[in-house]
Order: structure tokens, then sequence, then C-alpha cells
């Protein structure tokens, strides 16, 4: 034997023990300890997964029996089935790896540590006895081939147990990734063709969405229709708090409540006084340009022709360019119309069951003029101009309120008196006049 070959195979077989006990027992302990950290949080994993998908479960039933996602809910609480089943199966496969590897590993790694420092401990006990046993065989003339033998020996067993080690590590996490595959081939097929036919159900209802009546679309249009109304609206300024009389119904009947400008005509003058500048001033046949169409309150708003400002004024006192001229006796019901509850309880001189009478005659027949309102129908007047909305007006309104005809809670068909009837079996009532 030379003396380099003999001194490689100890210096080699020693870095073997050192790598042993010096590198790779401490890299197994860290590799334990995160295991030990990999195996509880996939167990945390497991309780968070099953509490979640106990929920979407949970969520799924109450969309099951509902009367419009029935097959929406019937997909959650499949999925949730699957993938609980599969969190169960992975559940088992980490039980394993903890069972097999690390509880293994944990065992080893102490023990194996104490192993390797005892046989190296031994070989070089053993390296010094070979070693002094070949210095006196080749003093004798010896060749001290039994030096070199053990040598080599040593050296294939440091081997051998480096081997070992490694070999226990990947022969478990062959294990870990085999059971893992097992169970994607197991589950992945049929998922993904469960899951197919989920995304065809989730499909099926968008279309059917898609598909509803044109009903419910034409409501929709007309909430947007109202909400864009009221957006135009909201830019024309205070609406005054009354009109002058209830004349919006009659216009709107006549010109519709659409959205947009529409030129109109002046059928009387309206000069409000300056201390209200919200109001807008014009002549007999003028020109008025309404930017709404629809009353507010029985106002419209617009700016007339020729003229340098805006603002609102009765919708009384216009009418549309191409309707024809009013007669005599539609101008008269206008007049009518225009009279207030308010002015029928301000009339003196009326008892309490000729204004009922009367009230009651109102909301049902053509009302009976005042004698002002006679007066100003057949001389052809206008109605009088409303006063500025001040304060002391809204607080003269909100007084006024206090006394309407029919308050609150009362019965405004008290006071109607009915004809007394007698019905037989064979013929139509038969009115008993007094």
């Amino acid at each position: 034997m030379s003396g380099i070959n003999g001194d490689q195979l100890h210096r080699s077989t020693l870095g073997i023990y050192s790598s042993l006990t010096d590198e790779l027992n401490p890299s197994l302990q860290k590799l334990l300890s995160l295991g030990n950290h990999f195996a509880r949080a996939f167990r945390d994993l497991v309780v968070s997964s099953e509490a979640y998908f106990t929920a979407l479960s949970k969520i799924g039933e109450r969309a099951f029996y509902s009367s419009s996602s029935r097959s929406l809910g019937d997909v959650l609480i499949q999925i949730a089935d699957s993938q609980r089943r599969l969190t169960k199966e992975l559940e088992g496969v980490f039980r394993n790896f903890s069972v097999e590897v690390l509880q293994v590993m944990e065992s080893s790694v102490q023990m194996d540590f104490d192993y390797i420092s005892h046989s190296r401990v031994t070989y070089e006990r053993e390296v010094h006895k070979q070693a002094a046993a070949a210095q006196q065989r080749q003093r004798r003339g010896g060749t001290g081939q039994e030096y070199l033998q053990f040598l080599k020996e040593s050296h294939q067993e440091a081997l051998q147990e480096e081997d070992r080690r490694y070999r226990f590590l990947a022969e478990k996490h062959c294990g870990l990734v085999q059971s893992l595959g097992l169970i994607m081939n197991k589950i992945s097929g049929p998922l993904l063709q469960k899951t197919d036919v989920w995304t065809e159900e989730v499909d099926a209802t968008r279309r059917a969405e898609l598909q509803r009546p044109a009903a419910v679309d034409n409501a929709g249009g007309m909430r947007a229709e109202d909400i864009r109304q009221i957006r135009e609206e909201m830019t024309l300024g205070k609406i005054p708090s009354r009109a002058p009389s209830p004349v919006g119904s009659v216009y709107r009947s006549r010109g519709g409540g659409g959205g947009g400008a529409v030129t109109m005509r002046a059928k009387a003058p309206h000069q409000p006084s300056n201390s209200n500048p919200t109001l807008l001033p014009f002549s007999k046949g003028q020109i008025i340009t309404v930017k709404s169409r629809q009353p507010r309150n029985g106002w419209l708003y617009g700016y007339a022709e020729n003229g340098s400002g805006q603002g609102w004024f009765p919708a009384s006192y216009v009418e549309e360019v191409d309707d024809p001229p009013m007669s005599s006796s539609s101008w008269n019901y206008t007049l009518r119309s225009g009279s207030s509850m308010s002015d029928l309880l301000d009339q003196p001189g009326v008892s309490s069951s000729s204004r009922t009478s009367s009230a009651m005659s109102s909301m049902f027949d053509q009302p009976k003029p005042s004698s002002s309102s006679s007066s100003s129908s057949r001389s052809g007047a206008p109605p009088p101009p409303p006063p500025p909305p001040t304060q002391s007006s809204s607080k003269s309104q909100s007084g006024r309120s206090q006394n309407e005809l029919f308050p609150r809670g009362t019965n405004p068909f008290a006071t109607v008196k009915l004809k007394p009837t007698h019905t037989n079996d064979r013929s139509a009532p038969v009115l008993y006049r007094r």
C-alpha cells in the first residue's frame, strides 16, 4: 500500500462521518420541526375548510328552498360536499405522513447522532490499532495489506451509512407523493366532470335571467325615466309651495306629463310683484317656453320669448300653441275647478251642513261657483296671480290646513244621506222617494 492512498481513504471516511453529524443531522432536525409545523398547519386548514364549506352548504340549502335559486343552491351543496370529501382524503394522507415520516424521523434523529458519533470514535480507535500493527509487520518485512483493507472497508461502511439516511428521506416522501397522486387520480376525473355540469347549470340561470319578460324591462325603463326627470327638475330652482288653483290635473290630461321643452301661449298676463324674483312675468299672448311639461303643485317653469329671465308661473295661465281656443264652457270649468276647499270654508253665511253638501258636490260633480268666480267667468278675466311663496304665506297655509274640510281620520261620507231601498228576489231595487 502506498501512504497517499491510505491517507486519502482515511480523510474521506472522517469527512463522511463529520458530514453526517455536523450537517445532515442538524438539517434533519430542522426538517422535522418544519414538518411538525406543516402538519399543524394542515390540521388548522382542515378545521377552517370544514367550517367554510359547512357554511357554504347551509347557504346552498337556503338557496335550494328559495323560490328563485333552487338549481344554484343544489350546485353550492354539491360543491361543498365534494370539497369536504377531498379534505377528508387529504387529512388521511397527512395523518400517515405525520405517523410514518415525522414520528420515525423524530425518534431516529437523536439516536442516529449518537450512533454516528460512536461509529466515528470506534473507527478512529481501530485505525490507530491497525496502523500500529501495520508498522510492526513492516519492521518484520510484511506488506501492510491488512491495514489498507481495513481502511477500504471502513470507508465503504461510512458511504453506506450516508446512503441509508438519504434513502430514508427519499422513500418516505415518495410514499407521500404517491398517496397524493392516488387521491388526485381518484377525485380529479369525476370532479372535472361535475365542474362542467355545475358550470352549465349556472350559465343556464344566467340565460334565464336574460330572457325575462319585456314588462320587467319596461318597468325598469320607466324608473330610469323618472330618475332622469327628477334630475332635470332639480336644476329648475325652488318650487313655490302651492299653485293658485288645482289645474295641474286638467293640464296633464290635456298635454301629457312627459319631460322636455314645449312652447306655450299665455292666456292671461302674469305680473307678480318684484319682491319674488323666482316668478316669471309675461303678457297675454306672449310665447312661453316650458322646460318641464309636468306641473309641480300647479306651477310650471320656463322663460318668456324676448324675456331676460326665467321663473315659475301658474299652469292655468298658459295653453299649448297647437291646441284650439278653449270654449267659454271649458274656461268656466277651469275657473270652477280652481276654487279650493278653503274658499268654501271661508264663505260667510254658509252653515256646516251646506258646506258639507257643497264640498261633496265639488268632489263628485262640477262645483257651484261663488259670486266672484261667476262674475270673473262671465267677464273672461283670468284668475288672480299667486302671492309670492314667502314664509308668512307658508305659515298661513299651514294654519289653514288645520281647518280643512275633512280632517285626517274623519269619515267624509258621514253626512251623506242615502235613499231607502227595498229589494225582492225577482226585481231590481225599488226606490221610495220621500
